[in-house]
């Protein structure tokens, strides 16, 4: 019981770790990307 508590724990820490750091990846290369849309808004 004991191990699989550990291995669940284990995956849970693995699983949330990537999915952080796939959000924050994400994130990072939307900000490099520009925003046309604002652009024409400034422009009209």
């Amino acid at each position: 019981m004991k191990k699989l508590f550990k291995f669940l724990l284990l995956s849970l820490g693995i699983l949330s770790t990537f999915l952080l750091g796939f959000h924050f990846g994400k994130e990072k290369i939307k900000s490099h990307i520009p925003k046309f849309q604002d652009d024409s808004d400034k422009i009209l």
